[in-house]
């Protein structure tokens, strides 16, 4: 009787493959690439052929579905036996070889049958009939296939014979695709393919090597913005932080080999930060968004992106890139799986503590640039609350008694004010002369340990508007707004200047009520925040919109 226990099922592998963790259309293309550029090849043309269907039934929008695509390159092609092998799962004449892109031989079929039920390579040398084979899902899942087939001479099917060198090359066509996304959509697909491939292959695009969709060349896309073969229309570069770092890792299995990580910061142009953050278009055209994180570059090839394992999500790591790059030597290291889809740093790793100290104090640099960037931003367009207030003084409410003071009264409770303040430096105190001679309300601070957050007083002809530094809002909140955001600050200024104002214009009565609510309100903020000392250290202040989350 014959024993059924193969290592591999065929008709259930064959499927189970297929969802082999490729992250999409884009990553298991790259894989062909890979093989090209491997193969000695300078260009890659890929040609999809749309069909016109329906969507999601009858009656809806009819739109082009891509059904088949063609990958050809001018590399240096294949022999018959070379062929066979190159089609076969696991196969490959460079298994586990770290001197190019691939190791294991699970690229080209893995990759492909990811998006399509059937593919067939064409290859040729020397200008000879080309040889092809295929792998057919379903005819290996119903028992039919057991072998690669063994190839056969064929001409280059007439859609992609405009794409083929000649002399020299290999095509791959994915037949009956059905896994590709974005619902196959034609146009989606070559919008979506185009900056995907130029960001993995920028640093093969920058240098000699081509890639066409459709005809039309893809660029290269550099998310550190650094290269200027990927400048975005008349864009300025971003700039590059410090010089690139290089560390020496020990080579897994390899007792006193070394290979090195470079490491390279960027910092993008302070223009994008402060003109396009609130405008999703100009953010949608630069990648912004997508590209934020770590680029982790193997053999001049991305193969993730992935954020960062030392910071907390925060707004400011738009603008900000890092690229680390290795060679497949040091797979192991980053945790780079078979697919060439993942990578990985791994708290508690060597690497990761290798990395670690660089890394961070370079990235909190370039955060605190950033920041300081907007704070710069937004007081350039942020009024202080006094000159808010003083431009609509005149259309509000007189406050009685103001105008009867003399100018003598007047220049004594400045006085008496400003003496009670003596400890501080000259051009300070000449600076609250100056805006309490200019100003009918304005903000001053006290620190009044067990007082309420604020308290009112009339001081000439100005109300002021005391913030007391030893409050809890004050230490948890206001003072990290009033230095991370103009905007924010003003805000709560305005706020507590309308209660203020309020509480002058009110009857002697209710100026009693006001202070009681202040000191009943104040006690409750106060216990309020003191909950938030068990919060993360990294609380984020997210400005991105003018308005001040705090994370608890």
């Amino acid at each position: 009787m014959q024993s059924d226990y193969y290592i591999v099922r065929q008709d259930q592998f064959i499927k189970a493959t297929r969802d082999s963790g490729y992250k999409g259309t884009d990553s298991a293309m790259s894989e062909l690439i890979d093989n090209s550029i491997q193969a000695g090849a300078s260009r890659v043309d890929i040609k999809m052929l749309a069909v016109e269907q329906e969507q999601l039934g009858r009656g809806r929008r009819v739109m082009p579905r891509v059904v088949e695509i063609g990958i050809a390159d001018n590399g240096k092609g294949m022999d018959a036996e070379l062929l066979r092998r190159a089609v076969r799962f696991g196969d490959s004449n460079r298994f586990d070889d770290r001197n190019g892109l691939g190791r294991f031989g699970m690229g080209l079929p893995n990759a492909s049958v990811s998006q399509c039920q059937r593919f067939e390579v064409y290859t040729w040398r020397n200008g000879e009939i080309p040889v092809l084979t295929y792998i057919d899902v379903n005819e290996i899942a119903e028992g039919k296939v057991t072998e690669v087939p063994e190839p056969m001479e064929a001409p280059i099917p007439a859609p992609y014979e405009d794409l083929v060198d000649p002399q020299h090359g290999t095509l791959v066509v994915w037949k009956c695709c059905d896994r590709l996304d974005h619902d196959k959509r034609l146009e989606t697909l070559e919008r979506s393919l185009k900056p995907a491939l130029g960001r993995i292959f920028r640093h093969f695009l920058a240098a000699d090597f081509e890639i066409t969709i459709n005809g039309v060349p893809v660029g290269p896309f550099d998310p550190l913005y650094l290269m200027p073969h990927a400048r975005i229309g008349g864009d300025e570069l971003a700039s590059q932080h410090g010089g690139v770092l290089t560390f020496k890792v020990p080579v897994p299995d390899e007792p006193g080999r070394m290979s090195s990580v470079e490491v390279v910061f960027s910092l993008l142009p302070e223009l994008w930060q402060n003109k396009f953050k609130r405008d999703r278009k100009e953010l949608q055209r630069r990648h912004i968004e997508v590209t934020r994180g770590f680029s982790i570059v193997r053999a001049r090839r991305e193969i993730d992106l992935i954020k960062s394992p030392y910071h907390a999500k925060h707004w400011t790591d738009s603008w900000y890139r890092v690229e680390i790059r290795f060679d497949p030597e040091l797979d192991e290291v980053f945790g780079v799986t078979h697919t060439k889809q993942h990578s990985s740093i791994k708290g508690g790793s060597a690497i990761y503590e290798q990395l670690r100290e660089a890394i961070t104090g370079n990235v909190n640099t370039l955060k605190d640039m950033i920041v300081a960037r907007g704070k710069k931003a937004h007081q350039a367009r942020t009024k202080p609350a006094e000159e808010v207030v003083e431009k609509v003084e005149s259309r509000l409410k007189p406050i009685e008694g103001l105008d009867d003071k003399s100018q003598e009264q007047v220049e004594t409770e400045v006085k008496t004010f400003v003496d009670q303040r003596s400890d501080q430096p000259v051009e300070v105190i000449r600076d609250l002369e100056d805006r309490l001679s200019k100003y009918s309300m304005l903000v001053e601070y006290e620190s009044l340990p067990g007082a309420p957050f604020y308290r009112t007083k009339l001081v000439g002809r100005s109300i002021v508007v005391l913030i007391n530094t030893h409050h809890r809002f004050y230490e948890r909140v206001y003072r990290r707004i009033e230095s991370e955001s103009p905007l924010g600050k003003t805000g709560i200024d305005l706020v507590l200047m309308g209660l203020a104002r309020s509480e002058i214009l009110s009857a002697p009565d209710a100026r009693t009520w006001y202070d009681d609510q202040r000191h009943e309100w104040s006690q409750h903020i106060k216990t309020f925040i003191e909950q938030l000392e068990d919060s993360d250290p990294d609380d984020e202040l997210d400005f991105e919109n003018g308005t001040a989350l705090l994370a608890v």
